[in-house]
């Protein structure tokens, strides 16, 4: 199940198979409208074309000849398998370079509460008041950073800087949980689970915490498919008890996310705006109205689009922003967080699709998907080796998992976590030697030899 779970094409075929069938049962049920024709082929083509992508790969990967051109700051070995110049990524790197981070998370912690208190002096109110007026604070925070989407001042662009590195911080942590043997990762992952859940409820949002939580869990989950396989491979059977994943230390991460969800639908009562019978049965029903609305509101984004195609703006917007700040492109409407849309209930996400669509038609539904898929399957390979492919591959696949959802490649703080992670963490991920065979397998071997 693990390997599954950090496969590209096995995890979008997961992701959008309950993203469909809980929509689906939606429609059967009345809570939805019936889709256009027009959703069911563009959702369609979409997953044709991103499994096409990612088959592309693998079957181009295995056709000969292959080309023996090295890559810049490679070397081929005496066996013919290609090396990295890259120094190792040992427990103490990991270590000091945690320690760094969580210094960085401190000050993003830092610069979130001056936001805060600029937020207050704003719009003329007090921090006390928007501290004890949840709801209040959230709609505040969203006027904020929608009515200054195209601003780049200082304080917005050291919170991209500080809180895309505390993020790779979250995939250096996954390793560090996997592969440490001492109570020191538990310190750290207390450390940085603390900051980022009051980074969260100070946003009073979800998706950044939970973003942060599943890089921890990603990589953890790769890094025991990657061993579980190696060692297979060399028929060791299952791996020895100093490398053996538990899955038992992903318990603490997993349920820091189910803690954050319970505390911001306390504070906001969100369970209570879907009509439920109890707040458990609303909660319930939030949860299920997260996965299967982004594609009802999808249907309706395509029922009312006016063929007015942006050509790049959605998709490419963290790059159109600068565009606009050096004035080589006109500032235009873009909501953030999306036009609302009712159906019964209201939702603001459209999956990664609307993008796509909003800028390319059904060109850009076909030809991004497939591009995902084959960028997705070209790194898988890297990210065995090094620890910034690794990085930017985990974030490959939080872009799979969250493809149903909305575009997660909006942010300027995610292209600022794959360039910090190719600059300043370039480590060679490196293997553990393999277990040396009990005495009885041993004499096995010797006697077979």
């Amino acid at each position: 199940m693990i390997r599954h779970l950090v496969n590209p094409l096995a995890l979008f075929l997961m992701v959008w198979g309950t993203a469909t069938i809980l929509y689906l049962g939606g429609v059967l049920a009345g809570t939805f409208p019936a889709p256009e024709l027009l959703t069911v082929g563009a959702v369609l083509l979409s997953i044709g074309t991103f499994c096409l992508g990612y088959l592309t790969w693998s079957l181009f990967r295995e056709l000969p000849p292959r080309l023996a051109r090295l890559a810049p700051g490679r070397a081929v070995s005496t066996a013919g398998s290609e090396s990295t110049t890259c120094p190792p990524l040992t427990r103490d790197r990991l270590a000091r370079a945690l320690q760094i981070i969580l210094l960085i998370g401190l000050v993003a912690l830092g610069m979130e509460l001056y936001r805060f208190a600029a937020l207050a002096s704003h719009f003329n109110t007090s921090w006390s008041y928007l501290v004890t007026h949840p709801a209040r604070l959230r709609l505040r925070l969203v006027q904020f950073i929608a009515g200054n989407i195209f601003q780049t001042s200082p304080t917005v662009m050291l919170l991209s800087l500080t809180n895309s590195i505390f993020s790779i911080g979250f995939v250096l942590l996954g390793l560090f949980l996997y592969r440490d043997r001492t109570r020191w990762k538990y310190v750290y992952l207390s450390a940085f689970l603390f900051i980022s859940l009051l980074i969260g409820l100070m946003h009073l949002s979800r998706y950044e915490v939970t973003t942060n939580i599943l890089y921890l869990v990603f990589t953890y989950c790769f890094m025991h498919a990657r061993d579980s396989a190696r060692q297979q491979a060399e028929g060791l059977g299952t791996l020895r008890p100093s490398a053996r994943t538990s899955t038992r230390q992903l318990v603490v991460p997993l349920a820091a996310i189910v803690v954050l969800f319970l505390l911001i639908d306390l504070l906001l009562r969100k369970s209570a705006e879907y009509g439920q019978a109890n707040r458990l049965q609303g909660f319930a029903y939030h949860l299920y109205w997260y996965i299967a609305s982004p594609l009802a509101a999808f249907d309706q984004f395509l029922a009312t689009f006016t063929n007015d195609y942006k050509l790049g703006q959605y998709t490419f917007f963290p790059f159109y922003k600068w565009l606009c700040r050096f004035h080589l492109a006109r500032e235009t409407e873009f909501a953030l967080y999306g036009e609302r849309v009712y159906i019964p209930h209201a939702a603001a996400v459209y999956t990664y699709l609307q993008n796509f669509y909003a800028d390319f038609g059904l060109l850009g539904v076909a030809l991004a998907p497939y591009a995902i898929g084959w960028i997705s399957a070209a790194v898988r390979r890297q990210a065995h080796r090094c620890f910034q492919y690794l990085n930017l591959y985990i974030v490959l696949l939080l872009f799979i998992l969250f493809s149903f959802y909305n575009f997660f490649l909006i942010s300027n703080q995610i292209y600022l976590q794959i360039l910090f992670g190719f600059l300043f963490f370039r480590y060679e991920l490196g293997e553990e030697p393999p277990a040396a065979p009990a005495p009885m397998l041993r004499s096995y071997q010797d006697s077979r030899t």
